[in-house]
C-alpha cells in the first residue's frame, strides 16, 4: 500500500527561471530547486529542530531504559552493554535531524540503521522520513526512504512487543488497572494477536502519517514560490506599463516640441537667411554710390549681414540639438549613449575658447581668467558637468543682464579641484535689486516660465560630489560659484 501511494507523488517540477528572477518577488520563496538533480532545498526551522530533537530523544530513552532493565534483571551482559551503547545513541542521533534540509537520505538512513541494531524507537526515522519526502523527488530514493522507516519502525515494535510484560511499552498500554503492582501479577487486557494487530496498523499510520507530512511541506512550499513568481511577474507587469506611460509622455512632448520648438528655431533661421541676403544686396547697392554717408551705411549693412548670418547658423545648431532631445525622448533607450561626454562637451581650451568667442560674438562684454591644468586626467563626466557649468552661466548672464560686463574665472587641478566663478552687474540700484529669495529659488528668469537652469546645474553639481552657490551680493551683482572634484581617470 505504501509504495503505491509513495509512486503516486507527482514530482516537483523544475523551475524554467534563474535564482535572480525569483528575488524579484515580494516575498521571499522558502525553497528553490537545483538544476539537474531535483533536489528541493527547504530550509530547517530551528523551531521545529528543537521540538523534533526532543521528542526523538525522549522515545529513545524509553525503549533504551526498557531494554536495560530486562538485560539487568536477567544478567544479560551483552544486552545490557547494548544498552548503554544506545542511550548515547539514542541522545546524540536525533541531532542529525539539524542536516536534514542538506542530506535528508543520510541522516534517514543513520538513523534507520540504529533503530534496527540497536533498542532505540522509530520517531527519528519517521522524521527523517518526512524530511526525505518533502525535499526528494527521485522515486526511487522516496521508495527506498519508505522501505529504511518502515524496517526502522519494525524492528522497534518487533523487539518491544517481544520483551516480557513488565519490560515492553505496547503491552503496558493494554495492562490491567492495578495489575503489576506490588505482588499482584501484571494481566493484559487484550490477547497478544490482537496487540500485534493495533501496533501494526499503527505502524503503517505513521509511516503513511511521515509520507503525509512530507508532502504538505513539499506542497506549500511550491504553492508559496508560485505565489512569490505570481507577484514578481504582477511586478514586472507593472513596471512595464509605467514604463509604457512613461514612454507615450515622452513621445507626446516630443511630439510637441517638434511641432513648437522645432516649427520656431526654423522660422527664425529662415528669417535670418533672408536678413542675410536683404542686407547683403543692400550693402552691394550702396557701394555703388560714390558719397561717403551711402559708404557708411553700407559698412553697416554688411555688418549686419553678418550678424544675420551667426543667427542663421545658431539657429540651425539650436534646431539639431532639439531634434537631438527629441531623439532622446522617443528613444530612451539611447539616451545614455547621446548623453555621454563627447568632445563638444569636454572641457578642453579649444571648448572653452569657442563658447567664450561665440560669447563676446553676440556682443557680450566678457572678462575671463583661464588657469587649467592636466585636463586630459579629468573624468569625463566632472568634465562635462563643468562644461555645462559655464555655458549656464553665460547663459544665464546672457538672459538676465545683456548689457552688463561678464567677469569668468575658470581654474582646475589636481591639488585645488575645479572651480568656476561668475560674476556679472544687473542693472539694478542697492534697493532695487531682486531679493536673495528669488534667486535662490529659480535662475532669475521672472514669470512663469524658465526657472530650471541654475537648481538643476546645482542638482548635478552636488551629485558629483561639488558644490553649488549663487546669489546677489549687497551692490546686487549676481554671483555663481561652482567647485567640483578633480576626478582623475582610473
Amino acid at each position: 500500500m505504501l509504495g503505491s501511494i509513495m509512486f503516486q507523488i507527482p514530482p516537483y517540477p523544475h523551475a524554467s527561471g534563474s535564482s535572480s528572477n525569483q528575488s524579484e518577488a515580494r516575498a521571499k520563496p522558502i525553497l528553490s530547486v537545483r538544476d539537474g538533480d531535483g533536489d528541493i532545498v527547504l530550509p530547517a526551522r530551528r523551531l521545529w529542530s528543537v521540538v523534533l530533537i526532543a521528542l526523538g530523544i525522549v522515545a529513545n530513552l524509553a525503549h533504551t531504559s526498557f531494554a536495560g532493565a530486562l538485560a539487568d534483571d536477567i544478567g544479560d551482559a551483552p544486552g545490557f552493554l547494548l544498552a548503554a551503547i544506545a542511550l548515547f545513541a539514542g541522545c546524540a542521533l536525533p541531532f542529525l535531524l539539524l542536516h536534514r534540509d542538506r542530506n535528508p537520505m543520510l541522516v534517514l538512513t543513520v538513523n534507520a540503521i540504529a533503530a534496527v541494531l540497536l533498542p532505540l524507537g522509530s520517531l527519528t526515522a519517521l522524521c527523517s522520513l518526512s524530511a526525505l519526502v518533502a525535499r526528494d523527488t527521485d522515486r526511487r530514493r522516496l521508495a527506498v526512504g519508505t522501505a529504511l522507516a518502515s524496517a526502522a519502525l519494525a524492528a522497534s515494535y518487533v523487539k518491544d512487543l517481544l520483551r516480557p510484560l513488565g519490560s515492553s511499552l505496547w503491552k503496558m498500554l493494554f495492562t490491567e488497572h492495578d495489575t503489576g503492582v506490588g505482588d499482584v501479577p501484571a494481566r493484559l487486557l487484550s490477547p497478544m494477536r490482537t496487540i500485534v494487530i493495533i501496533a501494526v496498523v499503527w505502524g503503517l499510520g505513521s509511516v503513511a502519517a511521515s509520507v503525509l507530512a512530507g508532502l504538505y511541506l513539499r506542497t506549500r512550499a511550491i504553492a508559496q514560490t508560485a505565489d512569490a513568481k505570481v507577484h514578481a511577474e504582477r511586478s514586472r507587469a507593472d513596471t512595464l506599463a509605467s514604463d509604457l506611460q512613461i514612454q507615450r509622455f515622452a513621445d507626446a512632448v516630443a511630439a510637441e516640441a517638434h511641432d513648437t520648438l522645432a516649427h520656431s528655431l526654423s522660422l527664425i533661421a529662415v528669417n535670418a537667411s533672408a536678413m542675410q541676403a536683404q542686407a547683403s544686396h543692400l550693402a552691394s547697392s550702396l557701394e555703388s554710390s560714390d558719397t561717403a554717408s551711402d559708404a557708411d551705411h553700407a559698412e553697416k549693412a554688411r555688418a549686419l549681414a553678418e550678424r544675420a548670418s551667426q543667427i542663421r547658423r545658431q539657429a540651425a545648431g539650436a534646431l539639431d540639438e532639439a531634434h537631438s532631445i527629441i531623439d532622446m525622448l522617443r528613444h530612451p533607450q539611447e539616451a545614455r549613449i547621446m548623453l555621454a561626454p563627447s568632445d563638444e562637451t569636454a572641457l578642453t581650451r579649444e571648448a572653452l575658447y569657442d563658447v567664450i568667442d561665440a560669447a563676446r560674438s553676440a556682443g557680450m562684454t566678457l572678462d575671463t581668467w583661464i588657469d587649467v591644468r592636466d585636463l586630459s586626467s579629468l573624468n569625463p563626466d566632472i568634465a562635462k558637468i563643468a562644461f555645462r557649468a559655464v555655458q549656464e552661466g553665460l547663459t544665464n548672464a546672457r538672459r538676465h543682464a545683456p548689457e552688463q560686463r561678464v567677469s569668468l574665472e575658470i581654474s582646475a587641478s589636481p591639488a585645488n579641484g575645479v572651480i568656476i566663478l561668475f560674476s556679472n552687474a544687473t542693472g539694478f540700484g542697492t534697493t532695487a535689486g531682486p531679493t536673495q529669495t528669488v534667486v535662490d529659488n529659480a535662475d532669475g528668469d521672472h514669470g512663469n516660465h524658465g526657472g530650471n537652469g541654475l537648481p538643476c546645474l546645482r542638482e548635478r553639481v552636488e551629485r558629483a560630489g561639488g558644490t553649488c552657490e549663487y546669489g546677489y551680493d549687497a551692490r546686487n551683482d549676481f554671483h555663481l560659484d561652482v567647485k567640483l572634484p578633480f576626478v582623475s581617470l582610473r
